[in-house]
């Protein structure tokens, strides 16, 4: 059991370090992260996902939970909306 705490604490530390979170017990990887210099708050980063008609409801829940920026093309749009609006939904009443 310690040991699977000393793996989820070294998993956040490698997340953290690259910008990144710990979702599930997984460190989620975006398709492409943007890094930038900002003038007075230092490096700031910006995590992309495409998501296409073959991502599964789980995973683009995870993506979302990770903070990515989720895009996806015109024809999967409604169906990725419609899989984050259930993720949104069941946030909300998990809440109250």
């Amino acid at each position: 059991m310690g040991n699977e705490k000393e793996n989820l604490g070294r998993k956040e530390e490698v997340a953290e370090r690259y910008g990144l979170r710990v979702v599930a017990g997984r460190i989620s990887l975006p398709d492409l992260q943007i890094e930038y210099e900002m003038t007075e708050k230092g490096v700031a980063r910006v995590n992309l996902e495409l998501a296409t008609g073959d991502y599964r409801p789980a995973q683009i829940a995870e993506k979302a939970r990770a903070g990515f920026t989720i895009y996806s093309h015109p024809d999967d749009g409604a169906r990725v909306r419609r899989i984050l609006d259930q993720q949104e939904l069941t946030a909300e009443i998990l809440s109250l």
